[in-house]
């Protein structure tokens, strides 16, 4: 499935046809990116952060240990303000190695290894988690436009998804191994992207890069691939022109993908560039360093 077909499906552009050209590979990096600040208060390992409109206010999950397979609760949740502020640096504690964030309403969701946490926002506490008994490895978290929280196993072949308050695996085929970053539309379909094939547990190395998996949300046993960005990719997020923008953890590029379907290198941050996200409210990409503890807030 070519990379134009994904964005025909989203429904985020209204094309017809795309040069063959432009989708065989990703352009060199050719642009510096435009830094509005820096935070490293109270930051350590950060592994994803999303912006509520809202409440004003950046919310960051932070492994804290530095080791994604923690099982003490060492990791915490951070909250900046706005202008960058850091309001509170261990908002929420307790957690072992978070990571992937999602808002719906008051709640913030964030996986946390075998397990998924609702934060209540407003009353600033953990309100109930969710024991994932198979889980091998839960990574990133993402809402549809009806409430519904679907979950990344990175060592598994499956997303789970919360529905009705129930967790419950929703797809699972060979195709989603080494599941991570997690963007929908919201209605009808699921982008998955993937961190590779035969990895080795110790280092995170792959054997087979990874690429991009497209899931019907109507249909989950339908599901397919496109290799037009390949590596062990992480974060996925929408800027307001319709640009998906897309992180590859292992060495820290960070990719767009136009409504064309053209791909390029934008960025290089250094490996451990992790779950990035776009504050479409601010203009601004948002990109979490995990191995240098500290968060970019660059202006698009």
């Amino acid at each position: 499935m070519k990379v134009l077909s994904i964005f025909v499906l989203l429904g985020l552009i209204g094309c017809a046809s795309a040069d063959k050209k432009e989708v065989s590979k990703a352009e060199p990096m050719q642009e510096k990116a435009n830094i509005a600040f820096e935070i490293s208060e109270g930051i350590l390992h950060p592994e994803s952060i999303i912006y509520s409109e809202e409440q004003q206010a950046f919310f960051v999950s932070n492994v804290a240990s530095g080791n994604p397979m923690e099982t003490k609760p060492v990791g915490y949740i951070s909250r900046i303000s706005k202008d960058g502020t850091t309001v509170n640096a261990k908002w929420v504690t307790g957690l072992h190695a978070p990571k992937g964030l999602s808002i719906v309403g008051d709640y913030l969701y964030v996986s946390d290894v075998t397990r998924v946490h609702r934060i209540s926002i407003s009353k600033s506490k953990i309100v109930k988690t969710f024991n994932v008994k198979d889980a091998g490895f839960l990574n990133d978290t993402v809402a549809d436009a009806a409430g519904n929280v679907y979950i990344s196993d990175m060592a598994n072949d499956v997303i789970y998804r919360i529905k009705h308050d129930k967790l419950t695996a929703w797809a699972h085929d060979p195709k989603l191994q080494g599941s991570n970053g997690l963007f929908t539309d919201g209605k009808a379909h699921l982008i998955v992207t993937r961190w590779g094939d035969n990895m080795d547990p110790k280092t995170f190395k792959t054997q087979i890069p990874g690429n991009l998996a497209v899931i019907d949300l109507k249909n989950p046993t339908k599901i397919e691939q496109d290799k037009a960005i390949q590596g062990n990719l992480d974060g996925i997020s929408l800027d307001n022109k319709g640009v998906l923008w897309i992180s590859d953890w292992m060495n820290g590029d960070v990719y767009t993908l136009t409504k064309k379907g053209k791909a390029k290198k934008v960025y290089n941050f250094g490996q451990g560039t992790a779950d990035i996200a776009v504050a479409k409210e601010l203009n601004m990409l948002l990109v979490p360093q995990m191995g240098q503890n500290k968060l970019l807030f660059i202006k698009l």
